[in-house]
């Protein structure tokens, strides 16, 4: 099982990298950036890394020696800087997204692809129909968005972190939706009162504007890196396991012909099943208002 990065001399796509190859379930790992002397240098220092770990075998490589990876990550994007919302990426990462997508379409065989290019879930939708692949192998990466959730709930209630289960859906970012009524501790149901519901809400809903105004330049590479590579690494172990992913929706739960985060079941071919929980009244009402907007913003995208 092979792994390209493209983006691969980059924060995000160096530690997922990094990550996955120190477990030692690839054969290859091969780093494709434009900042090429930085991703070489990336591959001499994961090489040695690895040595003692693992048999993975790290390569700096261009986009015609992608064509026999099973997995691509596309983790490319603008440098950071100070914004309000992830959308505001969008427009700037077209110009990177467009042309990524016509060099995978040239060289690649359909590989599952996992967009960690921000705004998620637009170019999760983009890059499917640009490839006009099996939209089950086009993950989206939200799984951040969960895992804070459950990073939050740990800080309000004091409990353990590996006991609590739970999922986000929707947009990723400040419009996700926190399940908080089908969330797990231990196996058993969590009960939040309204005012730890408050206070995980406000620690999620604010992390990115907080994590922005430090004006550092820096994304969340190691959060989010964590995550990519579980998702890497269900994919690539035909694992199943249940992880939240911008998934390509066409009637599934009522929503068409629009991407956004739930749960699914993820193996070697991408997608194995769609695992939406069971959602309130309030739950469904948000998430209808999310994919009409969604939609909204897609019709107005050139692509």
């Amino acid at each position: 099982m092979k792994l390209g990065v493209i983006g691969g001399a980059g924060l995000l796509g160096s530690t997922s990298a990094y990550l996955a190859g120190m477990k030692g379930y690839l054969d290859e790992i091969k780093l494709v950036d434009i900042k090429e002397n930085l991703a070489k240098c990336h591959v001499m220092d994961m090489g040695q890394a690895f040595a003692a770990f693992s048999k993975t075998k790290v390569s700096y490589a261009e986009y015609k020696d992608l064509g026999d990876c099973d997995i691509i990550l596309i983790s490319a994007s603008i440098p950071e800087r100070k914004v309000s919302d992830r959308m505001e990426y969008l427009r700037d990462n077209m110009k990177i997204v467009k042309p990524i997508c016509e060099q995978i379409k040239a060289n690649c065989k359909e590989a599952v692809i996992i967009n960690a290019t921000n705004p998620v879930d637009i170019f999760n939708y983009i890059i499917w129909k640009i490839l006009g692949w099996d939209r089950k192998k086009i993950l989206g990466f939200n799984g951040n968005d969960t895992y804070r959730l459950k990073w939050a709930t740990a800080e309000t209630t004091g409990k353990e972190f590996n006991k609590i289960d739970g999922f986000c859906v929707g947009e990723h970012g400040n419009n996700k939706i926190n399940l908080y009524e089908q969330m797990t501790y231990d196996g058993k149901a969590l009960v939040l009162s309204d005012a730890d519901k408050k206070a995980i809400e406000d620690v999620t809903a604010n992390f990115f504007a907080e994590f922005q105004a430090l004006d550092s330049g820096r994304t969340s590479g190691w959060t989010s890196s964590i995550n990519i590579e579980e998702l890497i690494e269900a994919v690539a172990t035909n694992s199943g396991k249940k992880i939240e992913c911008s998934s390509v929706l066409l009637g599934e739960y009522g929503y068409e012909d629009v991407s956004f985060g739930i749960p699914v079941s993820v193996g070697k071919e991408g997608i194995i099943s769609y695992e939406l929980p069971e959602l309130t009244t309030e739950q469904k009402y948000k998430l209808n208002e999310i994919s009409k907007t969604m939609k909204e913003t897609l019709n107005k995208i050139d692509f």
